[in-house]
Formats: C-alpha cells, structure tokens, sequence
C-alpha cells in the first residue's frame, strides 16, 4: 500500500513539473527572458531641424541614424517604429520619408498619434544607415524656441515569421523587449 501511495506522489510530482505555468507567470518568465542585458541592435540618433523661410510655422525634422547589430550565433529580427515627442500643440507630422544612405527614398511611412507621441510604423525592412525627415506645424503662437524628442522604438526578439507580420506597436510591446533610442532636436523659428 505504501508503495502504491509513494509511485502515486511521484507521479503527482512529475505531472506539476510538466504541467505548463499559468498565464501571469509564463508572461513574466518570458518578458524577464526576453529583456535582459543590451540591446541586439543599437541606433545611434542624431537630429536637426530646419523651419520654414515663409514662417508659417512649419518645421522640418530630420533625423540621420546608423545601426549596430550585435554578433550573434543566431538570426534575430527587428520591428521599428520612428518619431516621438513634437512640441506641445503641433499638428502632424502624417508621414515620415525613409531615405537610405546615399539619399534615394526607401519608402514613406503612416505616423499616428500615440500616448507617447507620434510614432511612423517603419516595419523591419530599415536600412542600416540613413535619413527620416518629418514635417509637422506648430501651433500659433508657439514660443520660438522649441524642443522636440524624436528617434527610434526597437522591438526585438522576434522570428522570421513575426518579422513579416506588420505588428501594431500595442502587440509589439505584448510580445517583445523594447528599446527606445531618442535625441532632442531644438530649432529656433523666426519671429
């Protein structure tokens, strides 16, 4: 009798162990995985900003970036995202211009409004090097010195398959570590 309850116990014990962890504690488990130590792939991010000579308001931002991706044994994928934080009141920017290295457009890309700012879904086909420019309108009666805090959101630790589907940034942030490189772009308008 005594052998039948201790291979039952065993057996309890085995079938716990293999048993999958809850919902809350795989996604922890999983997140605290995925995010630890530096980023597989660092942007460097620098800014400027140009306004407009009929001062209307309108200003252009650039950003020029270059990517490093870390030596690793195995592939891994990226999905980015590029905008930010515009001066308070301003209005756009709707698109962003992707351009490559040597100035040639890659693609243009949809921004939307987000809590954290304006964020253009520029997807994992990003050249290493290059330009986005943004135009938005500042509000009337905006101070002449502005700030704005642009760059670029990494999500990584995707697959090849995950990397084709074109993720919102809510699902990215679900599913995969987060990296967020910024810089502050100021430009002075004319009065």
């Amino acid at each position: 009798m005594r052998r039948v309850l201790g291979i039952t116990a065993g057996l309890a014990l085995i079938a716990a162990a293999l048993s999958p962890l809850p919902q809350a504690q795989a996604s922890c488990v999983t997140a605290a995985r995925k995010c630890q130590g530096a980023p597989l792939i660092g942007i460097e991010v620098k800014g400027g900003a140009v306004p407009s000579p009929d001062s209307k308001g309108r200003i252009s931002y650039t950003l020029d970036y270059s990517m490093t991706w870390t030596p690793s044994f195995a592939p891994y994928w990226g999905a980015f995202w590029v905008g930010g934080r515009f001066p308070k009141g301003a209005r756009g920017p709707a698109r962003a211009v992707l351009l490559d290295d040597a100035g040639e457009r890659v693609a243009v890309l949809r921004c939307r409004e987000h809590s954290d700012g304006v964020w253009c879904a520029a997807g994992s086909h990003v050249p290493h090097r290059g330009r986005v420019v943004f135009t938005a309108r500042l509000a009337p009666g905006t101070e002449a010195r502005t700030a704005a805090r642009l760059g670029f959101d990494s999500f990584e630790g995707l697959d090849r398959e995950e990397s084709a589907r074109r993720l919102s940034r809510t699902q990215a942030r679900e599913g995969f570590c987060e990296h967020r490189f910024t810089t502050t772009v100021t430009t002075t308008q004319a009065p």
